[in-house]
């Protein structure tokens, strides 16, 4: 059996448990009907409870570090509470018959399960395209221990698509799916997934979970924002639980108003949608200046959706030293944080001149530069995409842009 080259630029979990998961299919498919039961309690070894109960894996490393699937504060609670939950499908399941999700880096299907649930008694047809770059995470989700039923729901579909493919041969899971659950799953990278997408079909909700931007850029560029605003329903809602200010930036150049996601042990995370009315909590002051006015806010790119990792980290860190200083402030020692404010009021001395010196480079007398206060001279109950590209204007004008 072929498997996808080792060398590819994306990020998956541990080589460790994909070549455990290998061996499982290579044994069924040799006619061992026990071979999952085999590998099973191994392969929990691996797992890594989180606090509500549920289980998570690790990824291997990148820039010497590796990074969980999931929040060690639990796994499928942080399922619910930032993406199911806050996709607002409970209130539309009552308006609307038919909901359609897209299940970025479905992983081992917690997401797509609490949606499941979260939908379970309401009469309505449920369809979710999962799509997972490796099969072997999708295959991880047999080895899960079941949260509950809509998790049986996904390992039979899980299963089925495994059988399908040729990757087993035996049917193991227990499940009846009901009727009114339509689950596609595509083994692809997500950006080719978007791109080859019929243009006539449209999500109510789609659950963004890759690793983290600095660990999966390819999945947080403008571009790929641009193809989701594409196949967004005009009230639909992008989740993630990303609160990087790159990724809120590359939202807003794609088009699509912002706001916080709610908190889970961890920063709120991000809601976007074509419809400010969508957006329930917007962005501080503080955030909204450090994604405007600062080098951090500047997002991933990726043109043609096919840039490797380095590329498009590369692309971003070029950027960021062009601009610093010269079209945009630093964000170092977070100073748009500080924009405005009478240095004499900062406490730190070593602090104060650093600001101040900061401000100077770019031509400013002080942090309270009249300059800078018409910079910040903008109507606050704007949505918070119109506040990041009021503010963006007004410095490029100040600068003479």
């Amino acid at each position: 059996m072929e498997y996808e080259d080792e060398e590819n630029s994306r990020l998956e979990m541990k080589n460790q448990i994909k070549q455990m998961v290998r061996q499982v299919f290579e044994l069924e498919l040799a006619g061992h009907r026990d071979a999952r039961d085999l590998y099973k309690e191994e392969l929990a070894g691996m797992l890594i409870r989180t606090d509500d109960g549920s289980f998570t894996l690790f990824s291997e490393e990148r820039n010497n570090e590796e990074e969980s699937l999931h929040s060690k504060y639990g796994a499928f609670s942080e399922s619910y509470e930032k993406f199911a939950n806050p996709s607002k499908l409970k209130e539309k399941s009552k308006s609307k018959f038919d909901i359609r999700v897209l299940d970025i880096c479905s992983g081992i299907g917690y997401n797509a399960s609490a949606i499941v649930d979260l939908l379970k008694d309401d009469a309505i047809e449920l369809e979710i395209d999962m799509v997972e770059s490796s099969i072997e995470t999708l295959a991880a989700t047999l080895f899960i221990p079941d949260l509950n039923e809509a998790h049986t729901y996904i390992k039979k579909y899980v299963e089925s698509y495994l059988i399908e493919k040729g990757y087993l041969q035996y049917n193991k899971v227990l499940s009846n799916i009901p009727s009114n659950l339509h689950i596609n799953i595509h083994i692809v990278d997500a950006r080719d997934f978007i791109k080859n997408l019929s243009k006539d079909v449209t999500y109510d909700a789609v659950f963004l979970d890759p690793f983290s931007p600095d660990k999966s850029p390819e999945l947080y560029s403008v571009d790929f924002f641009k193809q989701l605003h594409n196949h967004l329903e005009s009230d639909g809602l992008i989740l993630t639980y990303s609160a990087a200010s790159a990724v809120r930036s590359a939202f807003v150049h794609a088009g699509l108003d912002i706001g916080e996601g709610p908190e889970f042990h961890r920063s709120g995370g991000t809601v976007a949608s074509k419809d400010v009315n969508m957006i329930d909590k917007p962005l501080s002051f503080d955030d909204v200046k450090m994604i405007a006015l600062s080098d951090v806010g500047i997002p991933y790119i990726d043109p043609d959706l096919s840039d490797n990792y380095d590329n498009i980290i590369n692309r971003r860190q070029e950027k960021r030293e062009k601009a610093r200083f010269n079209y945009l402030f630093p964000s170092s020692s977070k100073l748009p944080l500080y924009l405005g404010v009478n240095p004499e009021e900062i406490s730190d001395e070593n602090l104060r001149n650093k600001l101040n010196s900061y401000v100077q480079q770019m031509g400013f007398t002080s942090l309270n530069d009249p300059r800078i206060l018409a910079i910040l001279d903008i109507d606050k109950t704007l949505s918070s995409k119109d506040q990041i590209l009021s503010l963006h204007e007004q410095l490029s004008n100040i600068l003479g842009l």
